[in-house]
């Protein structure tokens, strides 16, 4: 029996992502059709919707889960130290054929509404000085910053190791401490 959380659910899940991904690869998301992701991963469709509403939620899922774990690596806000950017690009290169799809999806995702959601709440928390509309407006800078430092890091088949990748990042912001970043 197909059981949510049993192996073979796991499997099938893991498939329909996986199928998803190679086809936003070469596709445009408002163009791939669940029949093209069922027929990729080899499982009718009945399996597709036994997992998912539709391919939204599909969608939804897959970033959520993506953004969770760069979430964690900087800790919302509480980890601006060197060594997360370092992190973070390492993690973007194991995982660049999603992050190549992900960061050409032509809208705000949810998942990116939310991350950005809480880290503005978490540094509104620690701001003392700056207000709140000023904390937003730069996190909002930063964050598109290292959107697109990913994108084109990305389009360049990540040429440059995470380790250089990084040491660009950084010195954008030698002469700044972490709180200069967000907080007068």
């Amino acid at each position: 029996m197909n059981i949510k959380n049993n192996q073979r659910y796991k499997n099938s899940s893991e498939k329909i992502e996986t199928a998803f991904l190679a086809l936003i690869l070469n596709h445009k998301y408002e163009d791939i059709k669940i029949s093209q992701i069922c027929k990729k991963a080899e499982i009718n469709r009945s399996t597709f919707y036994a997992h998912y509403d539709d391919i939204n939620d599909l969608v939804v899922t897959i970033e959520s889960r993506f953004a969770n774990s760069m979430a964690s690596i900087f800790d919302f806000g509480n980890r601006q130290e060197n060594d997360a950017f370092l992190e973070m690009f390492e993690f973007v290169e194991k995982n660049k054929y999603f992050y190549k799809a992900f960061l050409n999806i032509p809208y705000t995702t949810v998942a990116e509404k939310n991350a950005k959601s809480q880290i503005l709440e978490n540094l509104n928390e620690k701001a003392v000085t700056a207000d709140s509309i000023e904390i937003a407006y730069r996190a909002t800078f930063f964050g598109a910053g290292i959107k697109e430092m990913c994108k084109l890091w990305l389009d360049r088949d990540c040429k440059e190791t995470p380790e250089q990748m990084a040491t660009l990042l950084k010195k954008e912001y030698t002469n700044r401490s972490s709180n200069d970043i967000f907080v007068k």
